[in-house]
């Protein structure tokens, strides 16, 4: 269960995490009681991400142009989404915006804390300049220092995010929480903090032993935002960002958060190679449909530089079944006796012709070459499944 931004800053606040005075807004009219000096913030309290980038968070600077981009806000959805609250905030002027997170990594059964010294909306700066360090043992200021020094902070502010990433160690722990996140954490001039944004992932099976979670959530699950959204055809399928185009590897993940645990943890999976392209699926995994699966593959197909995917949606298990279905549609069945005659052509070192047929499109032919897939599952149901193709089966327990 993920909490809006102004929940998750309730609890930062709880900690002495600072965070800017706000008033959460579920009306236009609750303006004439607004308890901030201007100039304020006005943000849309959605699950979506892109906030900003589409129109869901705005500027103002006296009543009226509040109240215009008030009801702009609440008219605006993102992802099919409309906001039951916008949050208003005071302003901060902030010189740098980095990044700071803890998971919680099943597979190791430990947190990991992950920073980057370029935070904020800029998805493939943050993702270029992420460092994380595990937990392994008990906790102490130590891993939170440690993590600022590889960051590449200096001077105070080493202490400050410290200070900062302490606290959130402290609440992640007490509230037996998945995922705590502050994107971005802002740095004035004087080296001071402050938290911008904030998301909290709450652990499903930890909301009984915290009652007081349950109340900051009730309001969630009694409108349920999140979880009425339609997806149709037209929204997009995935975002890309390009992470390290030297490399040949791309993954293929559900969610953001999701993606930095696999892009610091896989290179013992893809022999010590990194991440060229990440894909990050839009739409829920029960909601994808084969057809979009081969959008997906062709997207990877057609790439020049990538020779290697991993998939890393171990419990999605249909997903998965799908989309080796649609690799065994258009590979041979035994790479030993692959050839790369075309009767047209001739020889391709670069694999047979591929032809794609798109609908109301003419159709398009290029070189379908040789990719290995890695995918990550929960189980061996999927291991009869791959015959010869270039499929490798990673059983995650």
């Amino acid at each position: 269960m993920d909490l809006l931004e102004y929940q998750a800053k309730k609890l930062f606040n709880q900690v002495g995490i600072p965070v800017l005075p706000s008033q959460p807004l579920s009306s236009a009219s609750e303006l004439k009681n607004l308890q901030i000096p201007y100039p304020v913030v006005l943000k849309s309290q959605v699950m979506a991400s892109g906030r900003a980038k589409l129109g869901g968070v705005k500027f103002v600077n006296n009543t009226i142009d509040a109240i215009a981009a008030c009801q702009s806000i609440f008219s605006l959805a993102i992802e099919k989404e409309y906001p039951k609250v916008i949050l208003a905030e005071s302003r901060y002027n902030a010189q740098k915006e980095i990044f700071l997170a803890i998971m919680l990594d099943y597979k190791l059964k430990k947190p990991v804390i992950f920073g980057s010294g370029q935070g904020g909306i800029n998805i493939e700066e943050l993702l270029n300049n992420l460092v994380y360090c595990p937990i392994k043992d008990e906790y102490s200021p130590f891993y939170g220092r440690r993590l600022a020094k590889k960051m590449g902070l200096q001077g105070k502010t080493i202490n400050a995010v410290t200070n900062i990433i302490n606290k959130m160690y402290r609440l992640f722990i007490d509230q037996d929480l998945d995922m705590i996140e502050i994107n971005p954490l802002g740095i004035n001039h004087d080296g001071a903090v402050m938290a911008l944004d904030g998301k909290i992932r709450v652990n499903d099976y930890g909301l009984l032993r915290h009652p007081e979670l349950s109340e900051l959530i009730k309001p969630i699950q009694d409108s349920s935002p999140h979880q009425s959204i339609n997806y149709s055809p037209n929204n997009s399928l995935f975002s890309q960002f390009n992470i390290n185009t030297h490399q040949k590897t791309a993954l293929i993940s559900a969610s953001i958060d999701k993606a930095i645990f696999s892009i610091n943890n896989s290179q013992n999976i893809i022999s010590n190679d990194t991440i060229n392209t990440c894909f990050i699926l839009e739409k829920p995994c029960n909601q994808i449909t084969s057809e979009d699966i081969n959008e997906i593959f062709y997207k990877i197909i057609k790439s020049e530089t990538i020779n290697k995917v991993l998939v890393d949606l171990p419990l999605e298990y249909q997903f998965n079944y799908s989309l080796i279905q649609v690799i065994s549609k258009h590979y041979p069945t035994d790479f030993s006796h692959w050839s790369n005659k075309n009767d047209e052509r001739g020889d391709r070192p670069t694999g047979t012709r591929f032809e794609i047929r798109e609908s109301n499109k003419n159709k398009t032919s290029f070189a379908l070459r040789k990719i290995d897939w890695i995918i990550k599952t929960k189980g061996d149901k999927l291991n009869n499944q791959i015959n010869n193709l270039p499929i490798t089966i990673i059983n995650i327990i």
